[in-house]
């Protein structure tokens, strides 16, 4: 019977941004530091979910690395030998804040490889839902430009596959607290390929992710931004869910979910500032997949994306992987400090997004 995959690959542990002060790499006045988006992180997350018993639920699954083909329903072929080729130096920029090491190429190419897979064997019939632990990230990876440590852009890889496979309608929810600003960019001429993100309004990348841009052409309303104020905690995730998202997708008629699963959006993480918990990231993942069982035959793909907190990502990853994988929300240590938060109620100032979305987005108006 179909079951629950997981994908990950040993070498994309393997991909390092480098030392620097968080995106900055060392030079004057910049000391060497160990960079909060550290691979290794990865690795302590997989350790956890597989400690826990949880990984004894998915069939664990090696990803192939990407070929250019599947590489370029997205980006140029110049980008693709841009990153090919500051790997094969060993190391620099590859971007803005894309930095690299000698295993990011292929990395990235894994990340990919493993988005597109997941995405074939969903829609095949193989497995019912699917999760892919993968670095290097992607959402902010333009067609042409690698951005903010992301080289390729792995779920618009993945939708691109879902379209060869014949479907004619594919949404990406990311809930990364950054823009993803790539997948955007990838689709707002689409309208085939619904595009919702929420994230912390302001943050990264700038001027990006307004609640004005809703497509472009043919794609106008495909488009769906949902920038929550900084301090958004649970409430106000499961509001934009309930009151935004779902009734977008309902009216868009999906026949696949991808998710871009960042869990940089945690309450512990130092690259967001808003207030999330491994509560949050389950309850969110059980209602997208009840939300797929709905619309779509069950069908959703998870991707990893940002995750910065070397204490707290390990467990964001296990609250992730216990919903898909249907188990209750894990004991977790670190709540009892963000769970109190006035925030993690949702303010008025919040709820003026979603009731203007609700008001004026095309999709939903």
């Amino acid at each position: 019977m179909p079951g629950f995959a997981w994908y990950s690959h040993e070498l994309c542990h393997w991909h390092d941004p480098g030392p620097g002060s968080g995106y900055v790499p060392v030079g004057p006045w910049v000391e060497p530091l160990r960079q909060f988006a550290v691979d290794p992180d990865l690795r302590r997350a997989e350790g956890l979910v597989r400690a826990y018993g949880v990984l004894d639920r998915f069939d664990c699954l090696t990803p192939e690395a990407a070929t250019d083909e599947e590489l370029e329903t997205v980006h140029s072929a110049a980008h693709v030998s841009r990153i090919e080729e500051a790997s094969a130096r060993g190391g620099g920029d590859a971007g803005v804040y894309a930095h690299v090491n000698y295993h990011s190429s292929r990395a990235a190419r894994l990340a990919a490889g493993a988005c597109a897979a997941a995405v074939r064997d969903v829609v095949g019939g193989g497995h019912d839902r699917a999760y892919c632990l993968v670095r290097p990230p992607g959402h902010h990876a333009e067609p042409d430009r690698a951005m903010a440590l992301c080289l390729f852009n792995n779920v618009a890889i993945g939708a691109r596959a879902a379209q060869g496979m014949g479907l004619s309608r594919v949404m990406v929810l990311d809930w990364d607290v950054h823009h993803g600003n790539g997948v955007q960019k990838a689709f707002e001429e689409d309208p085939d390929v619904l595009y919702v993100s929420i994230h912390q309004d302001g943050l990264f990348p700038p001027n990006s992710g307004s609640v004005t841009e809703t497509g472009v052409g043919a794609g106008e309303g495909s488009t769906l931004n949902i920038p929550l104020p900084a301090g958004s905690g649970h409430d106000a995730y499961l509001a934009a869910f309930t009151d935004v998202v779902a009734p977008a997708a309902r009216r868009f008629r999906p026949e696949l979910i991808l998710v871009a699963a960042g869990v940089d959006a945690s309450g512990h993480d130092p690259m967001g500032r808003m207030l999330c918990t491994s509560l949050t990231f389950h309850t969110l993942v059980r209602k997208v997949c009840d939300l797929a069982g709905e619309l779509c035959g069950g069908r959703c793909v998870f991707v990893h994306e940002g995750g910065y907190s070397a204490w707290y990502q390990p467990m964001l990853v296990l609250g992730t992987a216990s919903a898909i994988a249907d188990l209750p929300a894990p004991e977790d240590p670190f709540r009892h400090s963000l769970d109190h938060l006035p925030g993690q109620r949702v303010q008025a100032h919040q709820r003026r997004v979603l009731d203007f979305l609700r008001d004026h987005h095309p999709l939903i108006r």
